[in-house]
């Protein structure tokens, strides 16, 4: 699986990227030198997943100083690209993510 979003200024981009049996989510600097271009990584799942490329989202919050990465449209990790800051991962059908309310605020009158 495969999905990726890059933000209007076209410096950074998000992916989602699920291989081997583990998924990632990672802020990666478009403009970069090829070895530093990955910035951040948030491990999202490891085994079979039970969602499908179809049910996975990437989007940038209005200011796109933010980007989220959606399953099911539930948001399960952010990058706070400002900030450098990284929330969520560790996804699980059962369990509910633990990206603070004040992050992912910021999502709900997004797009």
């Amino acid at each position: 699986m495969f999905e990726s979003s890059v933000r209007t200024a076209g410096d950074l981009a998000a992916v989602f990227e699920y291989d081997d049996g583990v998924g990632y989510f990672y802020l990666y600097e478009v403009l970069g030198q090829a070895s530093r271009k990955i910035i951040e990584a948030i491990r999202i799942s490891s085994g079979e997943p039970d969602y499908t490329e179809s049910e996975i989202a990437i989007r940038w919050d209005r200011q796109e100083r933010s980007v989220g990465l959606f399953i099911r449209g539930k948001l399960w990790a952010v990058f706070d690209a400002e900030m450098r800051q990284s929330y969520g991962g560790n996804y699980s059908p059962d369990k509910q993510a633990e990206v603070p309310l004040e992050i992912s605020a910021g999502f709900e009158t997004a797009n």
